[in-house]
């Protein structure tokens, strides 16, 4: 069985290697944007895939995946992200996703998006209790999904509702609007739609994200992107142990 690494860009999975062997080597050649290699690390058999940014080439990339290699065992997203609140997830630290939010989907009013305005849900699915239907966000449980994956949780895990997003939001004004409807902890470009390719194909899926940013904000003192970087790879090294 194959266990998908995935992370939206060349950089975020150099930190994730660094953070394996402290040396970012590997069994094949880094792959570009919206490619893929076969590597192990330590006792999985994995395949590093580089998404690129944004909910559709996340889409794009995870389903030719699914769709072209066999024995996918569950997809693990990687990366990092900007944090609503500092004082719950501060710069630096390690964010699990437990539930995905899409707030750009639906019917769009003057009191914000009805996911359910336009009557077609995302996705429509069986359970053991009946029938679902996905609209703006898919429940995740981080717990079962490190142990289906056989990963190990990084010391001082955090857990929260992560929101996925086509453009990052700039400004306090836009942060405190989304704030007040979904109560987001961390803001992602990816989660969501790789979130949904794992329900669709029945597999675990597992996002987890060091904090980069404070959203909202373009003060410098907020942004701390090489700090989440190296967060990011020891954190990786943890999940493997």
């Amino acid at each position: 069985m194959t266990l998908v690494i995935a992370t939206a860009t060349q950089t975020e999975m150099k930190a994730v290697l660094l953070g394996f062997n402290r040396r970012g080597r590997i069994g094949c050649k880094l792959p570009g944007m919206g490619g893929c290699c076969e590597t192990p690390v330590n006792n999985h058999h994995c395949l590093l895939a580089i998404t690129g940014v944004g909910p559709v080439n996340a889409a794009l990339s995870i389903g030719r995946i699914l769709g072209e290699c066999k024995g996918i065992s569950g997809v693990l997203n990687l990366g990092v992200a900007g944090s609503f609140d500092l004082e719950q997830a501060p710069l630096g630290s390690i964010v699990a996703a437990d539930l995905e939010v899409w707030p750009e989907y639906g019917l769009r009013t003057a009191d914000g998006v009805d996911p359910e305005g336009i009557k077609f849900p995302v996705w429509e699915y069986s359970g053991v209790d009946g029938r679902y239907s996905v609209w703006d966000r898919i429940e995740l449980d981080s717990e079962k999904g490190f142990r289906m994956l056989n990963l190990s949780p990084p010391k001082d895990l955090l857990t929260g509702t992560s929101m996925t997003v086509s453009g990052v939001t700039g400004t306090e004004e836009r942060a405190r609007i989304l704030m007040e409807r979904y109560k987001p902890l961390t803001e992602n470009m990816e989660g969501f739609s790789l979130a949904l390719a794992c329900l669709q194909a029945g597999i675990p899926f597992l996002e987890l994200r060091t904090v980069s940013n404070l959203v909202g904000s373009r003060k410098p003192e907020h942004w701390k992107l090489d700090d989440a970087l190296q967060a990011l790879g020891r954190h990786a090294r943890e999940l493997f142990v």
